[in-house]
């Protein structure tokens, strides 16, 4: 297993997308230029051992998911379990509302 900063780019862009933030927004919290992040993102500019931290702590993922996009085996557990539970609320939301119609 290899660090590729493509990939890495990629899961950094999907977790900001995710939490609802802009480039700009989350190069400001980093202290970062945002081109600097846009390169990040795009796989351009690889990220130094304390802005992985920074970035890991910021969307509470691993470093072992931000860099080689794998969770270590017992944070696996539990944040598949979270991402578990929050498809299932998601659902029964859906769901609820699918009620309400009929």
């Amino acid at each position: 297993m290899n660090y590729d900063m493509k990939q890495s780019g990629k899961r950094i862009q999907q977790l900001r997308i995710k939490n609802g933030l802009t480039q700009e927004q989350v190069a400001e919290v980093l202290n970062i230029d945002r081109s600097f992040y846009s390169r990040i993102e795009a796989g351009k500019s690889g990220c130094s051992v304390d802005l992985f931290v920074q970035l890991s702590m910021l969307f509470e993922v691993s470093l072992d998911y931000l860099i080689l996009g794998e969770y270590s085996r017992t944070l696996f557990a539990d944040t598949e379990k979270l991402l578990l539970k929050e498809e299932i609320e998601k659902l029964v939301n859906h769901l609820r509302k699918i009620k309400e119609i009929l």
